[in-house]
């Protein structure tokens, strides 16, 4: 008998979707190549990363997400990863909601 699926959190499919989603948006808005994205960077150091950028990115994964995204994780969010983290988080809330 397979095991259970985990409710608890997204599995690793919802995070690699998330890593690409959050990618896919910041290369687009901030007009870098994504190959040049690395996970782990801090967002200060991305070319175009500022306060004007890191809102229509928020505004962006929200539409894409079509729900909200915890507002303080977003602001606290030091890398890629996190974002990616904090996407895969939320779409999984919702698939439970």
């Amino acid at each position: 008998m397979p095991p259970e699926a985990n409710t608890d959190g997204p599995s690793e499919n919802d995070r690699d979707a998330a890593v690409a989603t959050v990618v896919e948006a910041v290369a687009q808005l901030l007009d870098v190549d994504e190959d040049t994205l690395v996970l782990d960077a801090p967002l200060q150091s991305i070319e175009g990363w500022d306060s004007v950028n890191e809102l229509r990115i928020l505004v962006y994964l929200e539409r894409e997400l079509g729900a909200p995204l915890d507002y303080d994780r977003f602001t606290a969010a030091e890398t890629l990863a996190d974002l990616a983290s904090l996407v895969a988080d939320t779409e999984a809330a919702g698939a439970r909601a």
